[in-house]
């Protein structure tokens, strides 16, 4: 394994219900992301180890990046809704 990228296979994780497994200790914030009529589109969450989420509801699409502490780059997943 790369001596960049933390191996959390070692560390204590706990199950969140909301978002998955996250590491012991770590905190999070989730925010609203809204549209100028203030309705809500989407969430970015962070997290105190460095854990970055941004899922927004774009026309029929939602649309999330995710970044994990530690990889190189983040992952882009999207889903076309149904009408």
């Amino acid at each position: 394994m790369d001596n960049r990228v933390e191996d959390l296979r070692k560390k204590i994780l706990h199950l969140d219900p909301y978002s998955g497994w996250f590491p012991r200790g770590a905190t999070k914030r989730i925010m609203s992301i809204v549209d100028s009529d203030l309705e809500p589109i989407g969430e970015l969450e962070t997290g105190s180890d460095g854990f970055v989420q941004v899922a927004v509801l774009v026309g029929r699409r939602f649309v999330r990046i995710t970044y994990y502490p530690g990889q190189p780059h983040a992952t882009l997943t999207a889903i076309t809704l149904e009408k």
